[in-house]
């Protein structure tokens, strides 16, 4: 019987207060708390039954279980939620509501009534206690045949365990005997609840409890991570699943013998294969198990059938290299020191260690063996004992009964339900007894390394089902089928670059005769060839002409630092570097022949085709990853790897003549290898991207729709931001879209199935170490869980290998090797690191090799891959492999950085950002650090941030602990303020996009932690928000809001942002909405609005005159009206019109639209923002400089104090606010005011017409002084309905963003109803 795992500690008792109820022991604490957290869970209900066979009196067995259960007080209570905590109350627990909790019945007229008892004692099991209305415990007596009969018993946890259980059945077999004997029973020999209660705080009290402490605390003092089966904790449910065998009698006596050879009992034999097999399941060489003791080490405890009973931690290390003998010589030791410290509370350990709460459980897995299985004697009646439930189960338990019968261990395995499926809890079982007959067959000095936890139909499953991949292919190259496509379709188009074509001849020609002068330098088969040119028709002329010549080419990106660009060259050594004349200069110098292609003074040689000294196993090409020791490592891969690779793509998604293939992809990434050749060798056609469109979802997007792409390839990350993108949804063209390079995730795979429901999505995987990819799956709609990496293509074979190299079994995790015909030949010029990884493989053929990813996956059971992380901290950056180790070895190299450490943090969902830590008191600024970087490193492997530390964060054992490594914090310093609507509209995007709360005008994207996906965000918001189409290449060249408005613009924005005609958005298909100034002139206002209308909405601002330049205001409102409708003109010159005013711009857009009506237009929509008709105003005085500065603030959205504002105060306000009003020069300003004055006098001397249609009126309901306002007064000036709107604010607050929500909402949907 299990103790339960609770999530409470006991705290320490007082002494037995019998008037107020008995305490709680620290067991029974544990149990309250772990109830309270599900007071209606039956978890905590432990039950057995007893098989009686004889002649068995029910009477009399019905007496003794009455004196019985009044003997032990520990059962015959009630327990209560008391102000001074939960107490328990002694009860008689015949007096209660019912009578004695006794149920019994004979079912011998059932059809099956083993099977009736067995339904009816499950069904009994789930059904909760009432602790508070006691007794804590039922019983059943049922008749299931003329001479059988089972006694049932269910009780709380927390008054028994299972040695009480022990005690309650040998007294209930001594009273019986004696009763059907005719003789007194024996005098009661159980002790008395209090005097448990006293020996519990005496215990608590005392030094052994102080040294049990200290025991623990050392014991774990590093805080071990207990190890679960599931790979995930999860609170005990309510019902727990069991599957029951037996370990055959010779199995037993092997057991038996074998702990009797190691000097060890069976159980500790047992416990030792148990480490073994949780160490191969979970990947972890540190294991702790947890083991119930009896807890009863005083005479006390033995005479009181109570709760003592603790689950301890038993922490053992598996490595390979450990063997039997020593495995159960640490089992004995463990069992041994937690005897002698049994009596501390596992609530306590929890307390001390911080393990409190779900999911921090300090053991793992329970073997709990089963000591209490004493045959009882019941006179002639011959009993047989079953557990039915040993407690709350919340990961899984091992229960082991040795009956001593000769037949045999009895083996239960619980499970909790919510971890566990019956299938996956029966495998489980199955492997473990399968483990432990192996391993009492080895030699128990042997090390562990050669038993594996598959059993071997698994085995056959893995190595035969899961990887039957074999394909005999014909011996071709990588060119070969290029060439045998061009003689086949010479004129179908190759390839397509911008405005240029080439035919298959062309392309074949071009990239013949570049052969031939790569041959007249010393090109042959295996030889090196550097290729350096941007993504372009020349590149892939250039690549094809490097196969064409027999080599291998080497892919350099021009924009990578030239010291990265150089360590390549000279770790490589080519004999050519091909380049063009525009990216030479940027080439640090080098000893190979260098060839420049647009520039030549050779004649035109005869093309060439592969010679004939060319084998499938010569190099096709290197391409360099990143290296752990800072160091780029180049990866060899022959023709015979990726023209299998390129097959099996074929065959499985089969191109055609009029496909398109997207080039998109950088050449230094081995994805690009099949986006250049596949198309090639199968006369479709190759659309090649422009150098940096592959950034740019907007760009790609129209690329396909303009030239009808079929095919493209996506990194997870680019792939949501390219869905992100409106234009996605009109690729109709696309039929297969392929996702590599990280980790997809589900909700992509749903938005993807949304946005393109015509088009199929295929998740692959694999490294440039095994020819670009050696799985596929193609995502289902609909379907749930973590996307699959899939099944092996052809010729290639999945491992997944323990700690040992043994295999795992579907759904046990381990490290993925890949064996087969995709293997590269290794790394160049490092052959100790090709040893390393490229590894012999013992289950294919003899001298066959297997690579080691250093990837975690398993197997499902149907056969395909799941990838589940890195074993080490190499890292997937979109898209992009990256080893932090490489970045940190360039940190160390910085003056005064003592200490680095590189890590991809995602404190955002879907933001993985690359950030940098480092130590030393004299550590270069983050800028310096970024800078240093970025002149040995592609901008990819750069940090987006670099945080200087005292020191690192390490873990009690001394390691450093990475999860504590603190979260970036992006200096916010607002600076000076943005001078126009567009920088202030930027400074709010950059600060959405980037999760924080403001930036400043220069501050740098980049520098604030924005990467090259939030960058595709940006432009993508600011195309939405602006209408501003720009690359994203315009954010590298213009980091910052200043610099970024002044290339959308133009120029530096500060003329145009005091037009009288503002374009706030110039683009968008549909009608325009013009909006007017309030009181001071400015339209900057209605910036907010831009994003909330949508893209396609334009948005011209009316700004008064006199600001911009020095000349006369208007004379009156309607002189006013006819020169902005008159600008309006230039934009749209008829109708119909759209208007919005805010303020004192309502009353401008009312007079607007009447002048606009009066000229023969249509007006569709006038909509004013709490404005309100001049006969409200007409009396009023007109205004004080300090209101005038008030009118600055409010069209800011603020409300000032008139009696104390002065200029200075106003400025500082807007510039702590981040607006652009602040920017405002003295001149500007004083014109601002000039303009309140101006149109206060206009406002009071108005006399309005009559607008013939509706009126969309907005208003500012918070109370207000002015409290004779109403929109009503508009109705005089209306021939249509007025709609009103009221917003819970005041008349400042507008403007703001959870105003504007509000009305954007309804104006879009007016906007929509009117149509574009």
């Amino acid at each position: 019987m299990t103790a339960a795992r609770t999530t409470e500690p006991a705290p320490g008792h007082t002494a037995p207060q019998p008037t107020a109820g008995l305490p709680l022991t620290a067991a029974q604490q544990g149990m309250w708390f772990a109830q309270a957290i599900d007071p209606r869970s039956p978890a905590l209900n432990t039950a057995e039954y007893v098989v009686l066979d004889g002649d068995l009196r029910p009477e009399l067995l019905v007496q003794a279980l009455r004196q019985t259960a009044a003997e032990a007080e520990t059962l015959s209570v009630r327990i209560v939620e008391t102000p001074d905590g939960p107490r328990q109350f002694p009860i008689d627990p015949a007096a209660s509501g019912t009578g004695f909790p006794l149920h019994s019945a004979d079912l011998r007229t059932e059809a099956d009534a083993q099977a009736a008892a067995r339904a009816w004692m499950d069904h009994d099991v789930a059904r909760p206690f009432d602790l508070a209305a006691g007794p804590p415990f039922r019983h059943g007596l049922l008749r299931v045949g003329d001479r059988q009969w089972l006694w049932y018993q269910c009780v709380h946890h927390m008054v028994l365990d299972g040695f009480g259980y022990s005690l309650l059945a040998r007294r209930l077999a001594e009273v019986y005997a004696a009763l059907a004997a005719g003789t007194e029973p024996a005098e009661r020999t159980f002790g008395r609840l209090t005097d448990l209660i006293e020996d519990d705080v005496a215990y608590r009290a005392s030094d052994r409890f102080t040294a049990d402490r200290k025991h623990w605390t050392e014991t774990l003092a590093d805080r071990p991570q207990a190890p679960v089966l599931a790979g995930r904790s999860m609170l005990a449910s309510h019902t727990f699943l069991r599957r029951g065998t037996t370990v055959p009698s010779p199995l037993t006596a092997r057991l038996r013998e074998l702990a009797e050879d190691l000097r060890a009992t069976w159980p500790e034999v047992l416990i030792a294969v148990k480490a073994l097999y949780l160490s191969r399941v979970t990947g972890t060489p540190d294991v702790v198990l947890g083991m119930p003791m009896m807890g009863r080490l005083g005479s006390v405890a033995l005479r009181i059938p109570g709760m003592v009973m603790n689950v301890l931690p038993l922490r053992l290390t598996v490595t390979p290299d450990t063997t039997l003998a020593g495995l159960t010589r640490q089992a004995v030791l463990a069992v041994r020191s937690a005897r002698r410290h049994q009596r501390y509370r596992i609530e306590d350990i929890r307390r001390d260690h911080g393990l409190l709460g779900e999911g921090r459980a300090p053991v793992g897995p329970l073997i709990n063996i089963m000591p209490f299985d004493h045959p009882l004697s019941f006179g002639d009646v011959t009993a047989t004992s079953y557990n039915l439930s040993a407690g709350p189960v919340d990961d899984l338990t091992l229960n082991v009964y040795d009956r001593g019968d000769g037949r045999g261990l009895r083996i239960d395995h619980d499970a909790n339900p919510a971890l566990y499926t019956t299938d996956a809890l029966a495998s489980h079982q199955e492997r473990f007894l399968d483990l432990l007959a192996r391993a009492l067959e080895t030699d128990p000095a042997a090390p562990l390394a050669a038993l594996g936890i598959a059993t071997a139909e698994e085995r056959r499953r893995v190595l035969v089902d899961f990887n039957d991949t074999e394909r005999l292919l014909p011996t071709t190259t990588l060119a070969a089928p290029i060439e045998e496509q061009a003689r086949r379709t010479p004129t179908t188009p190759a390839l397509i670059f911008a405005e240029r074509t080439l035919t298959y001849a062309q392309l074949d020609a071009q990239a013949g005769q570049l052969a031939s002068r790569l041959v007249s330098r010393g090109v042959r088969p295996g030889a090196l060839v550097a290729v350096a040119l941007p993504r372009s028709a020349e590149l892939v002329v250039a690549l094809l002409a490097v196969l064409k010549a027999g080599g291998a080419y080497l892919p350099l990106d021009p924009g990578h630092p030239p010291g990265r660009i150089g360590a390549m060259l000279e770790d490589a050594a080519p004999v050519c570097l091909l380049t063009d004349a525009a990216t030479l200069p940027r080439l640090p110098g080098t000893n190979a022949a260098t060839l420049v292609v647009d520039h030549t003074d050779d004649p035109a040689p005869p093309p060439s085709d592969t010679p004939p000294g060319l084998t499938p196993r010569h190099p096709a090409y290197v391409i360099y990853t990143s290296g752990s020791t800072g160091r780029p490592k180049g990866v060899v891969v022959s023709h015979a790897a990726i023209d299998n690779r390129l097959r099996w793509m074929q065959h499985t998604y089969p191109l055609s003549p009029g496909d398109r293939v997207l080039q998109k992809t950088p050449s230094g990434f081995d994805v690009s290898v099949w986006e250049f050749f596949w198309a090639l060798r199968e006369g479709a056609t190759l659309v090649v991207a422009a150098p940096d469109g592959h950034r740019d979802p907007l760009y790609l997007a129209r690329t396909v729709q303009e030239l009808g792409v079929t095919v493209c390839h996506f990194v997870p990350s680019m792939l949501q931001l390219f869905l992100a993108e409106p234009e996605a949804a009109r690729c109709t063209s696309l039929r297969d879209v392929f996702a590599s390079g990280e980790a997809l995730p589900q909700d992509v795979v749903r938005e993807f199935h949304r946005t393109m429901p015509t088009a199929r999505l295929h998740n692959l995987y694999g490294p440039t170490e095994a020819a670009v990819d050696v799985t596929h799956h193609t995502c289902e709609p609909g379907r749930s869980g973590p996307i699959p990496i899939g099944r092996p293509v052809w010729n290639t074979r999945l491992y997944v290998l323990d700690a040992a190299g043994q295999l795992c079994p579907p759904g046990v995790t381990g490290e993925l090797h890949l064996a087969g015909a995709q293997l590269a030949d290794g790394y160049l010029n490092r052959p100790e690191l090709t040893e390393e990884r490229f590894v012999d493989d013992p289950y294919g053929p003899a001298g066959s090799r297997m690579y080691r990813t250093g990837d975690l996956a398993r197997w499902s059971a149907e056969g395909e891959i799941l990838y589940l992380g890195r074993t080490d901290h190499q890292v997937k950056l979109r898209g992009q492999r990256l080893e932090p180790g490489e970045i940190e070895a360039h940190l160390a190299a910085v003056d005064g950085v003592t200490g680095a450490c590189v890590i991809v943090r995602e404190d955002r969902s879907g933001d993985q950002r690359l950030v940098a830590y480092v130590t030393g008191r004299s550590a270069p600024d983050q800028e310096s650090v970024r800078a240093h970087l970025g002149t040995v490193l592609p901008d990819y492997m750069v940090p987006s941030a670099v945080v200087r530390l005292d020191a690192f964060p390490l873990t009690p054992n001394g390691k450093l602990d990475r999860k504590a490594l603190p979260a970036p914090v992006a200096d916010t310093t607002v600076g000076r303020a943005p001078r126009n609507p567009t920088e202030e509209i930027l400074t709010r995007l950059f600060a959405e996009v980037l999760g924080i709360e403001r930036v400043g005008v220069d501050s740098a994207f980049f520098d604030l932690g924005g990467t090259s996906l939030l960058a595709a965000r940006l432009m993508s918001r600011i195309r939405d928000t602006l209408g501003h189409h720009a690359p994203i290449g315009t954010l590298f060249r213009a980091p910052t809001p200043a610099a970024l408005a002044e290339r959308l613009t133009g120029n530096d924005g500060t003329d145009t942002a005091l037009e009288v005609l503002l374009p706030l958005r110039a683009s968008g298909e549909r009608v325009p909405l013009f909006v007017f100034h309030p009181a001071g002139g400015l339209s900057w206002c209605y910036s907010g609005l831009l994003p909330r209308l949508g893209a396609g909405q334009p948005v011209h601002g009316l700004q008064a005159r006199g600001l911009q330049h020095d000349e006369p205001l208007p004379a009156t409102m309607d002189e006013m009206a006819a020169d902005y409708a008159a600008q309006m003109r230039t934009v749209q010159p008829h109708g119909p019109y759209r208007l919005l005013g805010w303020s004192v711009g309502g009353v401008v857009a009312h007079t607007v639209a009447v002048h606009l009506q009066r000229a023969g237009e249509q007006v569709d929509l006038l909509a004013l923002m709490d404005a309100y008709p001049s006969d409200q105003w007409r009396e009023l005085a007109g205004p004080t400089e300090a209101d005038a500065l008030n009118a600055l603030l409010r069209m800011a959205g603020y409300e000032g104090d008139a009696g104390t504002l002065t200029r200075d105060g106003v400025l500082a306000t807007l510039r702590n606010e981040g607006s652009a009003l602040a920017a405002l020069p003295e001149r500007v300003l004083t014109a601002v005011l000039g303009v309140v004055t101006n149109n206060a006098r206009l406002m009071r001397t108005h006399r309005h017409q009559i607008f013939d249609g509706d009126l969309l009126f907005f208003t500012a309901a918070a109370p207000r002084v002015e409290e004779w306002l109403t929109p009503l007064a508009w109705l005089p000036y209306l021939t249509g309905r007025l709609t009103e709107h009221p917003l819970d604010c005041l008349h400042p607050e507008m403007t703001q963003p959870r105003q504007l929500d509000r009305v954007a909402a309804v104006l879009t949907s007016r906007l929509d109803a009117l149509g574009t």
